[in-house]
């Protein structure tokens, strides 16, 4: 039995489980902080997170993909703890302890890339590692420089209540002399997200260009209806190589002009394993072209990650560009067969690595996300 159905199970099978996640290993051998995490291993940790989501009548009044995406979000919430372990002295309590930075943001990819893999839905999916992107979030969220706006964020992608359920449930599934405050801490987060009516909605804000100017602005007010935007009109691709990229923008987009990264690429004799500086300038240019002309445009590259869309989509809200992002979403093995049918084959290792990179675009970054 393959390993998705054991974690989706209502009633799970932690022996079952143990045998067939190939995540398990890693989890077992993964010590945490003796004080904090007194129970040992992040396996260990794991199964009682579980266990102790499975007995929150909170965790049973939500719908049924909403406890589905919870159940998985449990089990892979501390997945990439192994890989982020590092042992460093704390200077304030005078000993040194064991940490796992960036561990959230690097088990969401991991889940996202593991569930795509495994063939689970994209809906639910996304639900899965935004709750595990956001999981260390409201531990720390009332010492936020803003945190209205942080709250605000993950209204934006996912939902509170939700979230709040895993995050009790990650906290009462640890040994810690903490434990009880932190309890005290969430209960007031849940009340302060209930009075901003952000608990189970999203914030309103008053047009797509409002929310991507909030998200795209530090310091910027919610509440500020801004002006449509006048400028270009663009369509911004993004999706692994072989996902049919390249087909739609000829078929669906084939009346706009094309900003491509693999033709600027060819046409510039560049190596794709090569350094891609002159690329990246030349792409860069070329949008500004259309972008100076407030033309409509699409933008043909990759675009997997947060970071490098930010740099792109960053580039055309300089120009008031009204932005589309069109996402692809295709099963692996039909990816690795439409890559190796092209002209300029990507290695199958090259895909691998770049899905395990993945992070699926969101509202906080364009005016529009649609799946292709």
């Amino acid at each position: 039995m393959t390993w998705l159905p054991l974690l989706l199970a209502e009633t799970p099978d932690p022996v079952a489980i143990a045998s067939a996640w190939p995540a398990v290993p890693a989890m077992a051998a993964c010590p945490q902080d003796p004080v904090y995490h007194a129970e040992g291993d992040v396996w260990t940790h794991t199964r009682m997170v579980v266990d102790e989501l499975l007995a929150d009548p909170a965790y049973r009044a939500f719908n049924p993909e909403t406890r589905q995406a919870l159940r998985l979000a449990a089990w892979f919430h501390d997945v990439a703890k192994p890989a982020t372990t590092v042992e460093e002295w704390d200077p304030a309590e005078n000993r040194m302890r064991i940490r796992q930075p960036g561990h959230a943001r690097l088990g969401a990819r991991m889940a996202w890339a593991a569930l795509w893999r495994a063939g689970l839905p994209r809906p639910l999916r996304e639900q899965v590692q935004w709750l595990i992107a956001w999981h260390q979030k409201p531990f720390h969220l009332w010492t936020a420089t803003d945190m209205r706006r942080e709250a605000i964020t993950f209204a934006a992608v996912g939902q509170w209540r939700a979230l709040l359920t895993l995050v009790r449930a990650d906290n009462r599934g640890r040994i810690a002399p903490n434990a009880a405050e932190t309890t005290e801490k969430l209960d007031l987060l849940e009340l302060w997200l209930e009075e901003q009516d952000l608990l189970d909605r999203p914030f309103p804000f008053a047009n797509d260009e409002s929310r991507v100017r909030f998200f795209a602005t530090p310091g910027r007010a919610p509440d500020y209806a801004a002006p449509a935007p006048r400028g270009s009109r663009v369509i911004v691709l993004s999706g692994l190589p072989g996902a049919g990229k390249d087909t739609h923008a000829a078929a669906v987009l084939k009346d706009l002009p094309q900003v491509s990264l693999d033709r600027l690429r060819g046409e510039l004799g560049v190596d794709p394993e090569d350094p891609q500086g002159r690329v990246v300038q030349a792409v860069h240019e070329a949008a500004r072209v259309h972008l100076r002309r407030r033309e409509p445009f699409v933008w043909n590259a990759t675009n997997l990650t947060r970071p490098l869309r930010a740099k792109v989509l960053g580039l055309m809200l300089d120009y008031e560009a009204d932005i589309t992002i069109h996402a692809f979403d295709r099963p692996e093995a039909k990816i690795l067969a439409q890559n190796r049918a092209r002209t300029a084959v990507v290695p199958d290792a090259v895909i691998r690595r770049l899905a395990d990179k993945w992070e699926p675009p969101s509202p906080i970054e364009a005016h529009r996300v649609e799946w292709v």
